[in-house]
This record gives C-alpha cells, structure tokens and sequence, in this order.
C-alpha cells in the first residue's frame, strides 16, 4: 500500500513540475509583451532598475533587459530623470511561487530612453 501512495505522490509531483514549466517558460525578456510604455518618466535607481508612474498602484518597477553603464541613478526619489518607451515582460516565478503576491512590472525590453 505504501509503495501505491508514494509512486502516485511522484506521479503528482512529476506532473505537477512538468505544468509549471510549461507556463514559466512565456516570462522574462525573452517572454511576450505584457505591458507596453510610451513615453513614460522614469527614475533609474541603479542596478538596471527603474521606476515609473503606474495608474493602479501609483509606481512600478521594471528592471532593464539590457542596462547600460552610462545610465545616471537619479539624485533624490522625486525626480524623474529619463522619458523611456519599452514593452514591460512577465515576471518569472521564484522557488515558491504560490507564496508571490503578482507585482506590478517586471523586466522591460526598452525600445527608447532619453535622458531628462
């Protein structure tokens, strides 16, 4: 009986890990566009992330598929110091992530930044 529950328990676990996967697999900068900005300020805090106004929760932060070393981490939280355009990519689930809360943004494959 034993060995019924365990050989099904690795079935589940098995299947359940294949499932995943699968969906992980449409994430990060080589995932699909989940978000598109036009023209937006943006506030670069280092590290290649930046922040920028969002509607629904006042600020997200997106984070550079590709960063740049010339970029300027901006002087104080206020100041917007970039106008960037960019399509923003699902964030890829960590270890546990039935235990995430979905934040807003993510990595963003930046089509325009210009310097404020």
């Amino acid at each position: 009986m034993r060995f019924i529950i365990k050989v099904s328990f690795y079935y589940f676990l098995l299947f359940a890990s294949s499932c995943s996967k699968e969906r992980d697999e449409d994430c990060g900068c080589d995932g699909s566009t989940n978000l598109t900005i036009e023209n937006q300020q943006a506030r670069y805090s280092g590290n290649g992330s930046f922040v920028v106004p969002d509607k629904n929760v006042g600020f997200m932060q997106v984070s550079a598929c590709d960063a740049d070393s010339d970029w300027e981490v901006s002087k104080d939280g206020k100041t917007w110091n970039y106008t960037m355009s960019g399509n923003v990519k699902r964030r890829c689930p960590g270890p546990n992530p039935e235990l995430e809360l979905p934040a807003p943004g993510g990595p963003i494959e930046i089509t325009y930044i210009k310097k404020l």
